[in-house]
């Protein structure tokens, strides 16, 4: 049942609450419906993004060059941030949840082992199939395993959480789905446990209470709210030296190196591909957790890309189609995320060249476009983008980096408050320098696997003074909100336990990346359900009441 506002709720009762209806939330709320349990789910949005919600998330960021615009990095409305995400699914690997010399402050206090389980129900909900993520390239042994090329990423068939569940949340009668109902406050008994939730809709008001509470707003959004939550309680949640607000973490994105391609197995692999169920997968090159190891390395990713498409001298028409499309905020963003957008747009939009490039190559332009409009928007399984090989074998290589946990990457409270009197998020995204150096070694690794094993060769973009800074210039993030309110063995480390049960208060749990302790070189949309699925298995075996 979806409900807009906060009618008949004030002074009710339920046995779940789930504060969130992203990816994350409303995952955990569909299997807890599974498994036959009521549950209250609130959404501070709408069906669809409105002003007055979208500025309830206003932020003050105090380095705009390395985050996103809030309205860019979060979405209040029904389906959260799977409106602005791609769809990749891709899982961690065991090495992220162990300490790691090269890694500070690393360690989860659970195995990957204990999460695998639930990769399978994670997949089912998030739309991507089966969840197998090794595929073997008969044709392609090199005898040397310091990177693999066996690891694929998958793709969501449908990543907008609204167009595969809305119509089941309507039929619903045991998830109550209440729309535009902002939570603005956590009351807490002397135990510590909530004993009551503040809501308001506009001018309205209600409270209700909850015998398991479970909090799934995204990074910033829970840190934001359980920093709230301290102006009466200081030294809750570890106080302002504790790890609440602190670790906040992204990922490293972009290109540093090109590479030339040797190897006609892998060449013609590097492409998006189908699995037998019609999904979409791609392969990537991933450093052995051997190498990680014996290197010091942080952990990543690489994967062959086109050249940067806004730079016109590829005098190709097919990428400067996509350019033009890109440079078109209003449909750049109906194509890609904005802040792939962004990525491959650039900040000086220069469209006459790229003109010039499509009437070279108008017939090839036009071959190519009805084919990749069908497979991407009419297709059942939809293409998440196009790859173009090139006769030259030469490609830039993509990174996607781990990045290092640092308390001072923080999120706090400022000063100002929103419409509801809510303190507003107050945030110091940072990167080390010691996060580009890391990422330096792997390209070396990689270079010298390349070599060794004849794939190819690695051409650095720049000389190697500068690689730090050109790595570092390119780093911003704020969509991946990862490790605000992180995983750990006891309060002193994390705010919460190995089952996201909140220290110190029995009833209130958090689900979403803003629990990992470390970012690995995945994105975390799909470990993220996966630890809510674990989640709801222990709040199912907990919670006493069942739908009738």
């Amino acid at each position: 049942m979806i409900t807009k506002g906060l009618a008949g709720l004030d002074g009710t009762r339920h046995p779940l609450c789930v504060i969130g209806a992203g990816p994350v939330g409303l995952s955990l709320a569909l299997e807890l419906e599974r498994t036959g349990h009521r549950v209250l789910l609130l959404e501070s949005g709408d069906m669809g993004p409105t002003p007055e919600a979208q500025a309830l998330s206003d932020a003050e960021i105090v380095d705009t060059a390395l985050h996103v615009p809030m309205d860019i990095g979060v979405q209040r409305s029904l389906g959260g941030t799977s409106n602005l995400w791609g769809g990749r699914c891709v899982p961690f690997g065991p090495i992220d949840f162990q300490t790691r010399p090269a890694v500070p402050h690393s360690g989860w206090p659970i195995s990957m082992a204990e999460v695998a389980p639930f990769l399978p129900a994670a997949c089912g909900y998030i739309g991507c199939g089966q969840a197998v993520f090794e595929q073997d390239l008969p044709d392609f042994k090199p005898g040397d395993p310091d990177f693999i090329f066996d690891k694929v990423e998958r793709w969501s068939r449908r990543p907008r959480f609204t167009d595969m569940y809305t119509k089941r949340l309507q039929d619903s009668a045991a998830i109550d789905l209440r729309l535009c109902a902002t939570v603005t406050g956590l009351a807490f008994g002397p135990d510590g446990r909530v004993t009551g939730i503040q809501l308001r809709n506009g001018e309205s008001a209600a409270s209700v209470v909850a015998d398991r509470i479970v909090i799934a707003t995204g990074g910033l959004e829970t840190a934001r709210l359980l920093l709230a939550t301290r102006r009466d309680a200081p030294n809750r949640f570890g106080g302002d030296h504790g790890p609440l607000g602190r670790f906040y973490m992204g990922h490293l994105y972009g290109i540093a190196a090109e590479m030339e391609l040797r190897n006609p197995a892998v060449e013609s692999s590097i492409e998006y591909f189908r699995d037998l169920d019609g999904f979409y997968l791609r392969r990537r090159f991933t450093p052995s957790e051997d190498l990680q190891q014996r290197m010091g390395l942080s952990n990543g990713s690489l994967w062959p890309d086109y050249p940067l498409i806004r730079d016109p001298a590829h005098r190709n028409g097919i990428l400067s189609l996509a350019y033009l499309a890109l440079s078109v905020p209003p449909l750049g963003r109906r194509i890609v995320a904005e802040s792939i957008r962004q990525h491959y747009v650039g900040d000086a939009i220069r469209r006459w060249p790229h003109i010039v490039n499509i009437l070279r190559d108008a017939p090839r332009t036009a071959a190519f476009l009805p084919g990749f409009l069908y497979r991407r928007y009419l297709a059942d399984h939809r293409m998440p983008g196009f790859f173009q090989r090139n006769a030259a074998r030469r490609y830039a290589i993509r990174f996607h980096a781990e990045h290092l946990p640092d308390p001072a990457s923080r999120v706090t409270l400022s000063d100002r408050a929103d419409a509801y009197g809510m303190p507003r998020a107050a945030v110091d995204f940072r990167y080390t320098r010691h996060n580009a150096e890391l990422l330096i070694r792997m390209h070396e690794c990689f270079d010298a696997w390349l070599t060794r094993t004849g794939t190819g060769t690695l051409r650095w973009l720049v000389p190697e003074q500068e690689r730090a800074d050109y790595i570092l210039s390119q780093c911003y993030d704020g969509h991946h909100q990862i490790g605000t309110a992180r995983m750990g063995e006891n309060e002193r480390t994390g705010v919460v336990d190995r089952d996201c049960r909140v220290f110190g208060s029995a009833n209130l749990f958090l689900a979403g990346s803003a629990v990992f302790p470390t970012s690995g070189e995945a994105n975390p949309t799909l470990t993220a359900v996966a630890l809510a699925m674990r989640l709801a298995g222990l709040l199912a075996a907990e919670a006493p009441q069942a739908a009738g």
